[in-house]
């Protein structure tokens, strides 16, 4: 008997109530943030974020690290650090769509007095996920982007106004069915997220370049049971949603309220698996400057690590996977799995 845990609850196999047709891709032919090589279809690439107390650690070496694909030792072909200077373009996505009206306000009070005091930020951009569903742009990027962003921030003295300017633009749109808590509502808000992050992604596709996004969120249900008493599963779509966001050059990080079931109910599961999968971070604060800095960090100094795993790793699959390293201190962060697709 298989058992699936989400948010602490145990349910027996889930099954997926409706698809997003059209959104969003299988697994074949996409890999995630553990990419296959070009030039070896059969090695799988890894993006490693190594840190200590916050600092990057730069001198790391291919024996410290350790790799296990779906719990299976690997043996590590080459491990190279990566490091740059100048920020990646970040995009701030504003979730009201899945936040209660009293719970805007922190938020909103937040971008107004944080995204200012940024020390040094690379191109910023501000999106509002309304709750109709759809994307507004505070400051947008670029239509088309054939070069590298410049980092503009002039808009930024403005952003009080600005911001308040969109939040009374977008306040009346709130289609009742995204609004109650019933299964039939919760399955149209998971894929009302799920297609606006789509139609985010490829907006930022445009951009040239590596770079990340910001959801600011409560996150939404990764699991929902039916009238029926069956199951949805949200997983494998926000595997398969993140891995299109890696292959647009694009990491995912979320920035969620942390637990207030006055302001929101939090589904924080639904955020560590869409920014795993990319191999970004679920930060469980709205601190919006650490939140950027440390993205920036992780921008800014990473290593690539590679591996070449056996023939019968290539099932089309989604592989979990798990880095480590053997100094003390020394955290790291990399993507959670990828779909074991060869020559993708």
């Amino acid at each position: 008997m298989r058992f699936f845990r989400f948010s602490g609850i145990s349910q027996r196999f889930f099954q997926p109530a409706w698809p997003l047709a059209g959104l969003l891709l299988c697994a074949g032919g996409i890999t995630a943030q553990a990419q296959t090589s070009g030039s070896n279809p059969r090695a799988v690439v890894v993006k490693v974020v190594a840190d200590a107390s916050g600092r990057p650690v730069s001198d790391l070496q291919a024996s410290d690290f350790a790799v296990f694909d779906n719990g299976s030792p690997q043996r590590i072909a080459s491990v190279r650090l990566e490091q740059g200077d100048s920020p990646h373009p970040v995009v701030v996505l504003f979730d009201l769509l899945n936040a209660g009206e009293s719970s805007r306000g922190a938020i909103w009070k937040a971008i107004k007095t944080e995204l200012p005091r940024l020390q040094s930020p690379g191109p910023l951009y501000l999106y509002l996920l309304v709750a109709d569903g759809s994307l507004y742009p505070v400051h947008a990027l670029p239509a088309m982007a054939a070069a590298p962003l410049a980092a503009n921030l002039d808009w930024l003295k403005d952003i009080g106004p600005s911001l308040d300017a969109a939040m009374q633009r977008v306040s009346q749109l709130k289609p009742q069915d995204f609004r109650a808590a019933s299964p039939t509502s919760l399955q149209s808000r998971f894929k009302a997220s799920c297609e606006a992050l789509e139609n985010m992604r490829a907006m930022m596709a445009r951009v040239p370049g590596p770079k990340e996004l910001l959801w600011v969120t409560y996150g939404v249900p990764s699991a929902i049971q039916l009238v029926d008493h069956t199951w949805f599963d949200g997983v494998p779509l926000l595997r398969q949603l993140g891995t299109r966001f890696v292959r647009s050059g694009t990491t995912v990080y979320t920035a969620d309220p942390g637990m207030n079931l006055q302001a929101g109910v939090l589904d924080r599961d639904s955020l560590e698996i869409l920014a795993g999968v990319t191999g970004g971070r679920a930060f469980s604060t709205i601190d919006l400057n650490r939140a950027i800095t440390q993205m920036e960090a992780d921008a800014l100094t990473h290593y690539t690590l590679a591996y070449q795993p056996s023939s019968k790793n290539w099932d089309g699959k989604f592989h979990k996977l798990r880095v480590t390293v053997a100094r003390k201190g020394v955290h790291v962060q990399a993507a959670a799995g990828y779909y074991a697709v060869s020559g993708s």
